[in-house]
């Protein structure tokens, strides 16, 4: 580096030498003004000489990038203002005027008389001598090569991928010389990397600068949130206007906006300067038409190609600076401070219902009230997605509109100058014609801006349906609603694209305006000009007038949709600004400064709402707040239970369970009292993530928290359970038996490195559970809260759970407060237990007390507290002794995972082999988009006759400009020679061929779109069924987010950008040929041989460009994927993170997800600016070329060198485009592609079979069995071995056996989600292999273990196609016990109005909220029930169908089923021996086949059978309980 900063003082110093010796001259012979010129140029090279000397000592590097740059700018001027002076002719400008004085002076300054050869030669010499210092300083690196470690910002699986040793992985910008950083060069690299590899990996590519990285931009946000306010004066703006974020970010971004701005006004004001060079060449045609005096055509020539240079590359930079540096800035920022925001935020979402039924809210302040608010709450999960998502992409898509806040007025007023000087008075009767457009563009705005958020809305409600059409999707295959659903969607999808329609309607209407504009403003103008004036309308003048009205149509046109892109933005960004000043949960202290006591004292306590300023609940009584769910409150509790002991909250359905925990978490409303409970700080888990030698591992005041409905993250179960703390084999070990993981995680092939799939689908209700748990047992907490944990397992893993793992060695010492319905089982342990009944505590105080009142039996639990524990021991022997002979080694049959049809392969080998991934990873295309994928998109469009009409079209209107400009060619050189005709006739015939381009033009676009709505349409329906109807393990093994990534992002890019993408490629290259063509015309074979050689280069660059450009936008999509799981993943389980302490863990995971996605995109857009300068440098060169040409070839005149002028600084950005677009065309393909991979998925077997079954089918629910093999797969060993049994008409079978001895296998296998290996099942004598799965699935009816309940209303939750009437539905919910029946209501009805907390299931229009998260999941099983009651099937499956119900309303189920279900079959898996005591038979299943099957009483006569000792097992009362229950005498 110092040789060169030597060479360039040197360089220097003999520029100051020979400055010296001129000054010299001209104190010796010169004038006053020659002395004062020579000292400027002799001050300006001392002091590039003086920073040129002291850069050779400078090592530090900021100081050596200032000294180079100041240089390279310094020659750079000087080395441009010489040379132009140097190749400037003396004679005059042959146009007849005389030099202005301006240019004359500009000459002398710089230059010397010709008179003086050694002047001359020193003058020349001083300036190859600038440019010489200019090339080795424009040349020299800026920096040192950097590198920095990948893995202190990227995810471990992204530094595992890396394939690309350089060492040099940063960013190059910094390291680059100053022509690198003009030209990009910077990014060859990557260019090159993205042509050789095989596949890029996001570790490849370099690391981008620190600026814009997200832990850097994130602390800059928050501090600048913190430090800087918006004030002006007294006036401050009120939060959530959107005023105080934008003033943040342009605080945070100045320096970046600022240089935008700059660059923006120098790009305008070189906008024209190509035009003025072009008039001048053509002038000088005109005059001299036999080229006499060449120099002057060389001067033009050369000026017009440097002028078209240099504009690019300021232009360049201009764009680089918008689009790479403050777009993916503003992105990362705004992200940033969502996720963190989300972690705080109260989580009101989880408690709120849909926002459509606002009614509650608006009644004081009228209808105005409830728009608004309807607006401003952020409740559906779905809502914040989108705020993470569309609203920051729109924002930061704004910071590339920006600048033409300040270029386009620049532009607009050097343009009109311009005119003025070409066509003196008639430009401003055209320029009037554009301002009575500019109306038309604001109402055209307006209704574009309507469609739009109609649209948004649309697809919004479409998504969020897909959501939960996805998440439910194996109720909807239960129930065989798929076609249902899919009309339900198409629905929708057909509303939004009316909408698209509309917006593509409007959009080409406009377009049509604004091409129609700049036509009618040269209509005018040359009228007014050539008819009104009767001035000659020369080459010179209409040609350069022709570019710029075109010009200044750009910059009229990108003022107008700027301001609709900023309302655009400025919307998102108050709805994000609104969400940022959203209520939070209160700030948790450290933990030294927390007390250890947990107490309510007098505490009323309501679910969270947003209390901020700007909301009307807080003003109202909490109990008329937004949602129904608000008005349950937990009235006057004062509770304080002990520490390090084991405590119960127990109660009925909807007692509030739920809601006193979530309390002493800190997530709920405290209305009145006081409640102290120490809290987890938000950076906990990070900070205590590493134990040191003979450190405590249990940290007093650590919270742990596992919610009823377990919140597990895409990842092993071992991670899950680790949850970011070290492994302690010894406790991991002591966790998992705990917590009887053990023997799950042995019939998992890949043990506890099993991956758990998005939402722990790959799992049963029980596992998931339990690996819930088991994060809280492993976690350092002294608190946990655990809610209903032992609702989702059998019996003997409850009284496992309750003995090993709460009441175990692992819980000494800790503070459990437990949610449970298993009061008896627990009781026996607590020192304190808590009885809620509907919002009151009816009980508070220790079990002895709890014991004796009674409280137990109101429950529904009879036997006494002794028996149950000896009952639970006994249970545990028995079940090892009669249902565990085999080995445990034997059992390698699939897990209780059945419940789930995705099990894990098994497979006899047990090595340890690298575990497999259950969401496979998203796969990507390599290369270039496939032949079959065009060919989809082409036959979705339309077909023969479609595109026939698409190919005439489309040719026949590229050709309009040929004729236009050839006609102006022709009226121009009659104008030239003063003959032809009147000025009329040639403006009438311009006028006709002009409007008559225009209407092919506009006609172009509406059949294009025409066939681009058919194709989303096909395409959209095809995915859908495709989806809906793939069997039901891809919807296990692929994750919820990677497909609405398909029906979300890739199909809003197919509706919006596919078809212009596609439109714009092929108007840019037809007008590119006819270009070339109409040149080549022209300049004949010169112009020819040169267009052939960068005809060669345009496509070696574009090969290599569109490579590149295809692989960044895959794996920008693919890297967006993990950052849509972490936004997703956060929002449901934000109650748990907090409670864990894992906030700052959870952000940190966030930065680097943001880093590993803003990387791609960052390079996508640094690979678009390394084409487009050397794209605009070669369109440069080909107007030169064109010019050139039109030089030398003397047959060429005026006009027809400004024909072929006209023709060929269009081409700039034809070929620019058409490259640009067809790359953008490809990456809309990559959607189609990804579209079309799910758009082929492996089908369920057929929805009917001809013959159908009788429409009665089944009318008797006979049920024959015969040799039935089951298995997951070909590889795998079978889970039910010959089962042959019949099920008599009407009669009720209960399925009992240990987890695995597949009793859920059986269930599934009535529907088929397996189908059978060997043998068949008979229905009615029907075998249903032989059916349509609807006809069958519709006939049958499971409850399945995991509700899933759809949002809406109470009303569409259990009739979802309108089919029953309000009196049956209530009928329903009474059977199940959600609203009392008839006779105890009447006696309720005064005590209910007074109570707080009403039954909401009297209120059918109930708002239901996403996934039916207002409901416990004990009320979501029976509304499951409900809608099975109202259903009325003669086959009924119960899967665990009432695990989180307590045991008395357990006992009133049982009794209505025997009721409603008197005529219907009834196979029932139980846990509770009591639900199917009563049953006609019993059957045992061990190891995937029948050990006994009879009635329950002949079994329990038996006393050898495994049935009586399971039953004989359950204690002394309750044995006898059983045996009266089935009628048999002791």
């Amino acid at each position: 580096m110092r040789w060169r900063k030597l060479l360039l003082t040197a360089l220097v110093a003999l520029v100051v030498a020979l400055n010296a010796v001129a000054f010299g001259y001209a104190v010796a012979e010169g004038t006053h003004t020659e002395l004062a010129i020579a000292a400027l140029q002799l001050v300006f090279a001392v002091y590039t000489l003086v920073i040129a000397a002291l850069s050779v000592f400078q090592d530090n590097d900021d100081a050596h990038w200032n000294a180079i740059m100041h240089i390279t700018i310094l020659t750079a001027v000087a080395s441009l203002l010489l040379g132009t002076a140097s190749i400037l002719p003396n004679t005059p400008i042959p146009t007849g005027r005389q030099p202005s004085s301006i240019l004359r002076t500009f000459v002398t300054v710089l230059g010397a008389d010709d008179d003086d050869a050694v002047l001359t030669t020193m003058w020349y010499t001083i300036t190859g001598l600038y440019i010489a210092v200019c090339f080795v300083a424009s040349t020299t690196p800026l920096g040192p090569p950097l590198h920095y470690p990948p893995d202190l910002i990227y995810p471990e699986k992204q530094v595992k991928a890396i394939t690309n040793p350089d060492q040099e992985n940063v960013c190059g910008i910094y390291s680059a010389s100053p022509w690198d950083v003009l030209m990009f060069s910077y990014t060859t690299k990557v260019v090159w990397l993205g042509y050789t590899a095989q596949s890029l990996e996001i570790g490849d590519l370099p690391i981008v600068p620190y600026d814009m990285r997200a832990a850097f931009n994130y602390t800059m946000m928050r501090q600048a949130m913190r430090k800087w306010k918006l004030k002006i004066f007294s006036w401050s703006p009120t939060p959530g206007s959107g005023w105080s974020l934008v003033y943040t970010l342009l605080r945070v971004n100045w320096l970046a906006f600022l240089a935008e701005f700059l660059l923006a006004a120098v790009s305008a004001c070189l906008f024209y300067v190509p035009a003025l060079f072009m008039k001048g060449f053509i002038s000088y045609l005109e005059v001299d038409p036999f080229r006499v005096e060449k120099e002057w055509g060389w001067f033009y020539v050369f000026g017009l190609f440097m002028a078209n240079a240099i504009s690019f590359l300021v232009t360049g930079q201009l764009w680089s600076l918008s689009t790479t540096s403050i777009q993916v800035r503003l992105k990362i920022q705004l992200n940033t401070l969502l996720f963190s925001k989300t972690l705080v935020r109260k989580d009101v979402a989880s408690s709120a219902a849909k926002p459509a039924d606002a009614n509650a809210k608006g009644t004081e302040n009228g209808g105005k009230a409830e728009k608004k608010d309807e607006e401003d709450e952020f409740s559906s999960k779905a809502q914040i997605m989108t705020l993470m998502t569309t609203d920051v992409d729109r924002v930061s898509d704004f910071a590339w509109h920006l600048f033409a806040l300040v270029d386009s007025p620049i532009e607009i007023l050097i343009g009109t100058i311009f005119l003025y000087k070409l066509l003196g008075v008639s430009c401003f009767f055209g320029l009037a014609v554009i301002l009575l457009f500019l109306p038309l563009n604001h109402f055209a705005g307006t209704i574009f801006v309507g469609t739009q958020e109609n649209l948004m809305k649309a697809r919004d409600e479409r998504v969020a349906l897909m959501n939960e059409i996805l998440g439910a999707i194996r109720m909807l295959k239960f129930m065989a609603w798929e076609r249902s659903f899919e009309k339900r969607v198409m629905g929708i999808r057909e509303r939004e694209l009316k909408y698209q329609k509309l917006h593509y309607t409007i959009e080409t209407l406009w377009n049509a305006i604004w091409n129609g504009s700049p036509i009618l403003v040269t209509l005018v103008a040359f009228w007014h000009y050539a008819v009104i004036r009767g001035e000659p309308l020369t080459p010179s003048i209409a040609f350069t007038s022709i570019i710029v009205f075109n010009e200044l149509k750009f910059a009229l046109n990108a003022l107008p949709e700027t301001f609709i892109n900023m309302l655009q933005s400025f919307v998102s960004l108050r709805r994000i600004e609104k969400y940022l000043n959203s209520s939070e949960v209160n700030q948790v202290p450290i933990l030294a400064e927390q007390p250890k006591t947990i107490a309510l004292q007098s505490c009323t306590i309501t679910w969270p709402q947003d209390r901020s300023g700007g909301s009307n609940a807080s003003s109202l009584a909490p109990s008329a707040a937004s949602t129904p769910r608000h008005k349950f409150l937990l009235v006057d509790l004062t509770l304080n239970f002990p520490q390090g002991e084991l405590s119960l909250i127990c109660g009925k359905l909807g007692s509030g369970k739920t809601l006193l925990l979530l309390s002493l978490l800190g997530e709920a409303d405290v209305l009145t009292g006081q409640l102290i409970c120490p809290r987890s700080p938000p950076d906990s888990l990070a900070m205590y993530a590493k134990v040191s030698e003979g450190e405590k591992w249990v940290i007093e005041g650590m919270c742990a928290y596992v919610p009823q409905a377990a919140w597990l993250r895409n990842a092993s179960i071992k991670d899950n359970i680790l949850f970011n703390l070290p492994y302690d084999e010894e406790r991991y070990q002591q966790t998992l038996e705990a917590c009887a993981l053990i023997s799950d995680l042995d019939i998992l092939e890949d043990g506890d490195e099993s991956e758990i799939g998005e939402r722990g689908v790959n799992l049963s209700g029980g596992q998931k559970a339990r690996v819930s748990l088991a994060r809280a047992v492993y976690s350092r907490a002294s608190v946990l809260f655990l809610d209903d944990v032992l609702s989702a397992v059998d019996a003997h893993t409850a009284h496992h759970l309750y003995h090993e793992c709460l009441k175990g060695d692992l819980m000494k010492g800790r503070t459990v407060i437990l949610v449970s319905h298993h009061v008896q089982l627990c009781a026996t342990g607590a020192s304190y237990i808590v009885a809620l009944d509907n919002g009151r505590v009816l009980f508070e105080g220790g079990r002895d007390a709890f014991q004796s009142s009674g409280i137990i039996r109101s429950l529904g639990q009879t036997s006494t507290a002794q028996d149950d524990g000896e009952e639970k021991e006994k249970l545990i022997e028995i079940e090892d002794e009669v249902l565990g002979e085999h080995s445990e080694g034997e059992s390698t049959t699939a897990a209780e995972a059945c419940a789930s049809s995705s099990v894990i392969d098994v497979k006899k080998l047990k090595e340890k082999k690298p575990a497999r991934k259950l969401v496979e990873e998203e796969t990507r295309a390599v290369g270039r988009i496939k032949k079959d994928i065009w060919a989809t998109f082409f036959w979705a469009c339309g077909h023969h006759w479609y595109w026939s009409i698409f190919g005439l079209i489309f040719a026949v209107a590229s050709l309009a400009p040929v004729f236009e400009n050839g006609w102006l060619r022709y009226w121009s050189a009659a104008a030239l020679n003063g003959a032809g005709e009147s000025p009329s006739f040639y403006i009438s015939i311009y006028a006709g061929i002009t409007g008559i381009g225009l209407v092919l033009t506009t006609l172009r676009w509406f059949v294009l779109y025409n066939g681009s709505i058919r194709a989303s349409t096909v395409l959209y329906k095809r995915l859908l069924e495709s989806v809906l109807f793939a069997d039901i393990r891809f919807h296990d093994t692929v994750s919820r987010g990677r497909l609405l990534n398909r029906f979300g992002k890739d199909f809003e890019g197919i509706d919006s950008s596919l078809s212009d993408n596609f439109g714009r490629t092929i108007i840019c290259a037809l007008s590119a040929l006819t270009t070339i063509v109409t040149v080549s015309f022209v300049g004949g074979w010169p112009f020819l041989v040169i267009i052939i050689v960068l005809a060669w280069m345009y496509y070696q660059v574009a090969k290599v460009y569109g490579q590149t450009s295809r692989d960044m936008r895959r794996l920008d999509s693919v890297s967006r994927s993990p950052l849509y799981s972490i936004y997703g993943e956060t929002i449901a389980g934000v109650p748990v993170l907090r409670a864990f302490g894992a906030s700052s863990k959870l952000l940190r995971d966030m930065l680097s997800f943001v880093d590993t996605n803003s990387n791609p995109y960052y390079w996508m857009w640094g690979v678009n600016r390394w084409l487009s300068i050397r794209f605009n440098l070669l369109s440069a060169a080909i107007v030169g070329a064109a010019g050139l040409a039109c030089l030398v070839t003397p047959n060429i005149s005026a006009s027809l060198a400004g024909f072929a002028l006209a023709f060929a600084s269009s081409i700039t950005g034809d070929l620019l485009f058409m490259v640009r677009r067809f790359v953008g065309l490809e990456q809309s393909m990559v959607a189609l592609e990804r579209i079309k991979e799910y758009s082929e998925l492996k089908r369920e077997p057929p929805e009917f079979v001809e013959p159908r079954p009788a429409p009665s089918w089944p009318s008797q629910g006979e049920i024959k069995c015969e040799n039935l093999v089951i298995k997951y797969a070909p590889e795998l060993p079978d889970v039910l071995h010959n089962l042959n049994f019949e099920v008599r008409p009407g009669e009720k079978v209960g399925i009992l056996g240990r987890t695995g001895s597949g009793k859920s296998t059986l269930a599934l296998s009535f529907f088929r989600f397996v189908e059978p290996t060997r043998g068949r099942i008979l229905i009615d004598d029907v075998d249903i292999a032989k059916i349509g799965l609807t006809d069958l699935r519709g006939r049958l009816t499971i409850i399945p273990q995991d509700p899933s309940i759809l949002s809406g209303t109470l009303r569409s939750t259990l009739d979802v196609f309108d089919e029953y009437e309000d009196a049956e539905i209530y009928e329903a919910l009474r059977r199940v016990h959600l609203i009392p029946s008839e006779s105890a209501e009447s006696e309720n009805t005064e005590e209910t109005l007074a109570t707080v907390n009403a039954n909401v299931f009297r209120d059918l229009d109930f708002s239901v909220s996403e996934g039916g998260e207002n409901f416990s999941t004990g009320e979501k099983q029976l509304l499951c029930m409900a809608r099975a009651i109202l259903k009325r099937s003669k086959v009924l499956v119960m899967d665990e169908a009432t695990a989180s119900v307590d045991y008395a309303t357990d006992e009133l189920i049982g009794k209505t089923i025997r009721h409603e279900f008197a005529e219907s079959t009834i196979l029932t898996i139980a846990h509770r021996l009591r639900t199917v005591i009563d049953y006609d038979r019993i059957m045992l299943l061990d190891q995937g086949s029948i050990v006994e099957f009879d009635k329950p009483s002949v079994l329990l006569k038996d006393s050898n059978s495994r049935f009586y000792s399971l039953c004989k097992a359950t204690g002394k009362e309750e044995f006898a309980n059983l045996l009266q229950m089935a009628g048999v005498s002791k």
